[in-house]
């Protein structure tokens, strides 16, 4: 046989043909990279040179020529052999590579959209402000991960809205302005550069939070694992947005300080540092912004800084008459899926065209939450069967007078934090609460929490060490106290005292 007649050892000059099918290059990074083609497609695929991936084809490739493995030596002189290569050849240099969602010229302002399908054809979808089509070539560089699982090839819609309303009669949402947040979300995961909003599921149990979180992460990126467990801390936050471009988190109840940092940082854009190797002196670079989705148990406090970059949707409780089973509920979207993806490779084809005059300097809202994702809505709109109004309307509707807020806010209106327990601050707030016991004052704080963190007020419980329980509240410098009314001549007289107060807010 073939393979009895080669050397069971052979020499590195043998080996370099296996690599010779692909075309090596770095990204931008510097990271050494191997393109090799997909014969029946005329797609690529790419793979890291210092990746399991790459050592697993390189090691199938050598056992099909030798029925043995190579020697590490043999190994890693073939490494060695590709990074120079890459690193010499000056057209195959600084390459911007993507995972799952990217672009053939890196830009902040997106001009075009690149969707990979992961099959294994290695298409994807190439969107542009005419339209959109199915591809495959060398000029989308896409990469995958082992949990990475393939998405079905879009099928053009004619009418974006409908199809889009399938999938929001899967989801238990109470709202046309909360099915709007949901798709300004969606809209924006499809942003190459970001930034992103974090989408926070909250409800009652058996609301449907977790089911409307796998299926809108699906959607998108769908893995082996939709549903990440809580990192435990900010470094396996990272590791998991290298090898994933949507990161969802179920029944989350706290983040460390520390997390909640880093997933603020990961919503604009994050610096990553890692080694290819132990023994390497010189750490890679990379730079990580990614789509970020949390449902949230009743015990979730928000932050006031992760509020600010957040869409909440509150799920109502589900009438037992109006349950339907999990299994009928995928298998209608499965079949609607293709469809679906349609409908949003369309709206996006529309945000592309129109994001320029939404954009324009007359028209812009920086002031407002979320506003490159909210920008980017406005710009989809009339493929999603709704108005720029409504769409602004979805993502700040007006909060509803809470006694609690605003007892909250008038007791912190000067001292800025207050720390005590349940019953102290059933004592203070007494005269403007419904509730008469200490347990339903910590209860209506958890219902309003979000609002609270929309005022700019951070919300804590905590245990001390003795065992009794307390209430941290504090108010967030960087927000503004609202406004009031200019104070009257009668009451100039107490202007000297003002300065103080402003320098005190200002050093905190």
């Amino acid at each position: 046989m073939h393979h009895q007649t080669q050397p069971r050892n052979p020499s590195i000059e043998r080996l370099i043909p296996i690599v010779q099918q692909g075309i090596p290059f770095t990204a931008a990074d510097g990271q050494a990279f191997l393109r090799l083609p997909v014969v029946s497609s005329g797609g690529f695929f790419f793979l890291p040179v210092r990746s399991r991936a790459f050592r697993d084809w390189f090691f199938q490739q050598f056992f099909a020529l030798y029925e043995t493995l190579p020697s590490s030596h043999a190994f890693h002189a073939i490494l060695n052999h590709l990074e120079a290569q890459a690193g010499g050849d000056e057209d195959n240099q600084r390459l911007a590579v993507s995972r799952r969602v990217g672009s053939r010229v890196p830009d902040y302002v997106p001009k075009q959209i690149l969707l990979d399908l992961a099959n294994p054809e290695r298409q994807f979808v190439d969107i542009s402000p005419h339209g959109w089509t199915v591809a495959a070539g060398t000029d989308a560089l896409l990469e995958t991960s082992r949990s990475t699982k393939r998405i079905p090839a879009p099928v053009p819609s004619d009418d974006p809205a409908a199809d889009l309303e399938t999938l929001r009669s899967c989801l238990n949402l109470p709202s046309g302005s909360a099915w709007l947040r949901c798709l300004a979300w969606l809209l924006a995961a499809f942003r190459p550069s970001g930034p992103y909003p974090f989408l926070i599921f909250q409800g009652p149990p058996g609301s449907g939070k977790t089911f409307a979180a796998r299926i809108l992460r699906s959607l998108i990126d769908p893995s082996a694992a939709p549903l990440a467990p809580i990192p435990s801390s900010a470094r396996d936050l990272l590791t998991l947005a290298r090898h994933n471009w949507v990161l969802a988190f179920d029944h989350v109840s706290a983040f460390s300080p520390q997390l909640t940092d880093a997933l603020c940082r990961l919503s604009s854009g994050a610096g990553v540092s890692l080694r290819e190797e132990a023994r390497s002196s010189e750490p890679l670079l990379q730079s990580c912004r990614r789509p970020v989705l949390l449902t949230v148990t009743s015990r979730w406090s928000s932050p006031a800084d992760l509020a600010a970059r957040a869409l909440t949707v509150t799920l109502p409780p589900i009438p037992p008459a109006e349950r339907r089973f999990e299994a009928e509920l995928l298998g209608a979207l499965e079949e609607s899926w293709p469809r679906i993806l349609g409908a949003l490779c369309s709206a996006l084809s529309v945000a592309l065209r129109r994001l320029p005059e939404i954009m324009q300097p007359s028209a812009r809202r920086p002031s407002d939450r979320c506003a490159d994702a909210l920008a980017w809505a406005m710009a989809a709109s009339p493929a999603l069967g709704c108005t720029e109004e409504q769409i602004e309307q979805a993502f700040d509707p007006p909060p509803p007078p809470h006694p609690m807020v605003e007892a909250v806010q008038a007791l912190l209106e000067r001292r800025r934090c207050w720390t005590g327990s349940a019953t102290e601050l059933l004592d203070l707030l007494q005269p403007a609460l419904s509730c008469q016991t200490p347990k339903g004052v910590s209860e209506q704080l958890r219902k309003c929490m979000l609002t609270l963190a929309d005022a700019g007020i951070e919300l804590k419980f905590r245990r001390l060490s003795g065992g009794s329980k307390v209430i941290d509240l504090q108010a967030d410098p960087c927000v503004a106290p609202p406004a009031k009314d200019p104070p009257s001549a009668t009451q100039n007289s107490d202007a000297s005292s003002q300065p103080a107060e402003t320098e005190e807010l200002t050093a905190a």
